[in-house]
């Protein structure tokens, strides 16, 4: 029972992960749909985003993922390559950090921050998690809670929450992302305040 425990919660560790790709490359896609001069609100809102959200990601990798997944690889290099991509793309958001939708190369330093992503996420699904299929030696149980909280604690620092990931994994319904769909909130949220008296004086005339 520990085994099998064990080896559900190294998948479900890999799927999280995996959510968090999903993530990344609906957000490049849907940047690309986006004009940096017409909505530039909304593009920055993307980016920052999906920046923050890429940042959490990293670091769980980078101190628990990628720490655990040494001990079962035999492919050390794959590990060293992965770290390195990393760097490579906290220099871009730190580029995107410094810029806004003003700047004649913001969309064009996100859109080559998703072939980075991209490229990384293939290698990632396409060579390390395959690699460690079958491997045994770390206690994954362990791991994966140390990832939960991990996120948890880092989401709360970047200003990020649950709520926005899983409006995220229901864009497919509406084909918009968490990003877009937060930039429109404040509108929404201010007509249903003024719809609400208006509400409540139609059920006052019914009452009478």
């Amino acid at each position: 029972m520990a085994s099998r425990n064990n080896s559900a919660a190294k998948s479900e560790i890999i799927e999280e992960l995996k959510e968090d790709h999903k993530r990344a490359k609906q957000a490049f896609r849907e940047a690309e749909k986006l004009d940096a001069d017409e909505d530039g609100e909304e593009l920055k809102a993307l980016v920052e985003q999906t920046c923050a959200e890429l940042e959490v990601h990293a670091t769980l990798e980078e101190e628990l993922f990628y720490p655990a997944a040494r001990e079962v690889l035999k492919e050390g290099d794959l590990i060293d390559e992965a770290e390195v991509e990393h760097g490579s793309a906290k220099a871009l958001i730190a580029q995107l950090r410094a810029m806004g939708p003003e700047d004649e190369k913001y969309a064009a330093t996100f859109k080559v921050l998703g072939e980075y992503i991209n490229h990384h996420v293939k290698e990632e699904e396409g060579e390390i998690f395959p690699a460690m299929q079958g491997r045994s030696g770390v206690e994954w149980e362990g791991v994966q809670e140390q990832m939960m909280t991990r996120r948890e604690q880092l989401m709360s620092e970047m200003g990020l929450s649950e709520d926005a990931e899983e409006g995220e994994e229901a864009e497919s319904a509406d084909g918009r992302s968490g990003a877009q769909r937060g930039a429109r909130s404040s509108t929404r949220r201010g007509s249903t305040a003024e719809e609400r008296p208006q509400a409540a004086g139609r059920r006052e005339k019914t009452k009478k």
